[in-house]
């Protein structure tokens, strides 16, 4: 009677572990698109005979695990700053690319325009009509030369816009990070921390998309994260960075308790957004504003030694630019009298020598050591802008690979297959199902055993 009743014991112990396993399973089929989740598992273990004459009690649950690989976690938050750099610059120099316009139809029209001005006078220096025209062109191409610098300007506060969100945004992340160590430290069923680890990991990944992060875990399964190597999140705590605004241009640096770490953060979009910033527009503006400059300083020169047909020597055509700072969006005309354009080189009239040097100079390379022209210049410049765009745009695809394979690869360890857990919840209903045809004849057994003493 006693060996039947154990046998009861055991069987009905062995019911709840497999219910348990199809529990578990569905659990795992139920999160198969869940993003961050771990597929659990759950380890069994014999429960030991009580003697030498018993086999055994059976088996029982003695926990349920998340399945990670911590290397391949760590070589994922290696990663994934760079692609999300790399995307966040292919986003940003794409825009600017568009800005720019295509060849023949951008500032390299309003260029060619204003020397084709100064042809045309030089056909017929006393036409008041050519040196209309001419002074139509070179507002044109001030004003085209103020619009481009204010889209890059433009841009530029874009990506300071953007600097400054992301920073809000990983400040978000890192206090529900430290809400999550406060959960998990504080936990007294380890049921939850699966779940809890879940939700970690993924704030952790999220973070990781904005910043190259570096995560320490700690005791507890709680986790101190550090950003260009300052404390972001310690347990419980968090330390928030901060923007602070410099002059002149207002853009935002990144401090960590008061240290100015711009300069450190190094992947994620954070750092994509400053390259852009700091870096990749800061270059094409002092390459618009070299080009507006040296158009200046060079009509300026052929313009000033000429006569205009007042029989007065000449001034300068542009307004005086003291540096090639800021020259984009200072260009503009000082003439507005037509007569007062210099196109003779004695003071004669219809004499047309400076309009002709003036027209020469569009097709003359007096840039980069005499090697490029004006639009030649402006080519370089766009060229710049479209190679940077394509180099982040490869860059980010190359990245994305590399994070797809890891990704692939976790999968193998984390990730949910309904295949493998079909056939789990197979096998846990047949061992279900044996269990209960065992536990019915040792109850059949017994209500036997019962009649006959009866």
């Amino acid at each position: 009677m006693s060996d039947l009743f154990t046998s009861l014991t055991t069987t009905s112990r062995s019911l709840d572990a497999q219910r348990f396993g199809m529990d578990v399973t569905g659990q795992n089929i139920a999160n198969v698109n869940t993003a961050g989740y771990s597929r659990r598992t759950i380890d069994f273990a014999e429960v030991p005979p009580t003697d030498q004459y018993s086999a055994g009690g059976g088996a029982e649950v003695v926990g349920v695990r998340a399945l990670r690989d911590r290397l391949l976690d760590l070589r994922m938050l290696q990663e994934l700053p760079l692609q999300t750099r790399d995307g966040a610059k292919a986003d940003s120099l794409g825009v600017v690319e568009a800005l720019m316009g295509v060849p023949g139809s951008s500032l390299d029209v309003n260029i060619q325009a204003l020397f084709d001005s100064f042809a045309k006078l030089a056909d017929d220096p006393t036409s008041a009509v050519a040196r209309q025209e001419v002074l139509l062109q070179a507002n044109a191409l001030g004003a085209a030369f103020g619009d481009f610098s204010t889209r890059l300007v433009d841009a530029q506060r874009a990506a300071d816009a953007q600097v400054r969100s992301t920073v809000d945004q990983i400040n978000t992340l890192a206090a529900q990070i430290a809400d999550l160590n406060r959960s998990i430290s504080g936990a007294t069923d380890s049921s939850g921390l699966p779940l809890l680890q879940d939700r970690q990991n993924l704030l952790v990944r999220q973070l990781s998309e904005l910043a190259d992060v570096k995560v320490i875990p700690q005791d507890g399964n709680t986790i101190q994260v550090a950003l260009a190597g300052r404390a972001l999140v310690v347990g419980e705590n968090t330390y928030p960075l901060a923007v602070a605004s410099q002059p002149p241009s207002g853009y935002a640096d990144v401090t960590a308790a008061g240290t100015d770490i711009t300069a450190d953060i190094a992947g994620g979009k954070l750092a994509g957004y400053l390259q852009v910033r700091d870096v990749n527009l800061v270059d094409y503006i002092n390459q618009l504003d070299t080009l507006a400059y040296n158009i200046a300083q060079q009509i300026n020169a052929v313009h000033t030694a000429g006569y205009d047909q007042t029989g007065t020597i000449g001034g300068n055509f542009f307004a005086p630019l003291a540096t090639s700072a800021g020259a984009a969006s200072a260009l503009t005309v000082a003439i507005t009298d037509p007569r007062k354009i210099a196109a003779a080189g004695i003071n004669e009239a219809g004499d047309n020598q400076v309009a002709r040097q003036l027209a020469s100079l569009g097709s003359t390379p007096v840039l980069n050591g005499g090697t490029a022209t004006f639009s030649d210049a402006w080519g370089q410049l766009v060229y710049s802008v479209g190679r940077d765009s394509r180099a982040a745009t490869d860059d980010h695809a190359n990245r994305a690979a590399v994070v797809g394979q890891i990704d692939s690869l976790r999968d193998q360890t984390s990730g949910v297959s309904l295949d493998e857990e079909a056939a789990n919840l197979l096998k846990f209903q047949r061992a279900y199902e044996a269990n209960a045809k065992f536990f019915r004849a040792c109850d059949d057994l017994i209500d036997v055993l019962l009649q006959h003493l009866t």
